[in-house]
């Protein structure tokens, strides 16, 4: 597929939850758990007769509120807008809230990264839910570990490699202490997305399971690699 074709299919993505994202109460499920169709609509609806963007609300809570923050964020090259940051910061509580972190800490881990970093995680968490099938990048339907980290990078701008080795290139190599929310973490042929915050990540496990939350454990903490795509990346905008 040429890199127009590749492009285009993001952005379809990305517009196609603009589109299907609508207002939710916000305790409308557990923001770690798929939501509850109870919530939006009976059961006994015919699907002809549901409300347009009805089978994405019935999504993972925290995917849901993480479109809503980034389809602000990608009209606008400010990343203090207050709508964007009220979005935002509902999101990353919903993270720290299931996660066991600390909200402020977390926040404040976000709001240290550049925009393409913050686009980067939003989009990632857009995707928890999505089920892993190896050599996949389709978002919101099927997806493996290298292809989130590219599907979340490009849809902030950045071309990084597909691979998941190429992804931890040792030119974009960070050390420990200075990696970014939004940095690739890794080992091996596996990467997940750093969330900014002690061992918590984001990343689409092996075996079928579906794109979810990490706390990483100590030992493999200890022994991952570190990169920032954005030292070797090239900017499409």
């Amino acid at each position: 597929m040429g890199v127009g074709a590749t492009i285009r299919r993001v952005c379809a993505c990305v517009g196609l939850a603009t589109v299907l994202v609508a207002p939710v109460t916000a305790d409308a499920a557990d923001s770690g758990s798929q939501g509850s169709s109870a919530s939006v609509t009976s059961a006994a609806t015919p699907k002809n007769l549901l409300m347009p963007g009805t089978a994405f609300r019935r999504r993972n809570p925290i995917a849901v509120q993480s479109v809503r923050a980034l389809t602000i964020i990608l009209r606008t090259e400010n990343t203090e807008d207050p709508v964007y940051l009220a979005q935002r910061v509902k999101t990353s509580d919903m993270v720290a809230a299931k996660m066991g972190l600390a909200p402020a800490e977390l926040d404040r881990a976000w709001s240290r990264t550049n925009r393409a970093h913050q686009i980067a995680v939003l989009a990632a968490l857009s995707q928890l839910g999505t089920k892993y099938v190896a050599g996949r990048e389709s978002p919101y339907v099927q997806i493996d570990c290298s292809g989130l980290l590219w599907f979340a990078w490009r849809t902030a701008g950045v071309d990084i490699p597909r691979q998941a080795v190429s992804q931890m290139d040792r030119r974009m190599r960070v050390e420990r202490k200075k990696a970014l929310a939004g940095d690739v973490v890794g080992e091996g042929t596996h990467v997940h997305i750093f969330l900014g915050v002690g061992r918590a990540m984001v990343h689409a496990p092996f075996n079928g399971k579906s794109v979810r939350l990490k706390m990483m454990g100590e030992e493999q903490y200890g022994r991952v690699v570190w990169a920032d795509p954005g030292h070797i990346a090239t900017y499409r905008l």
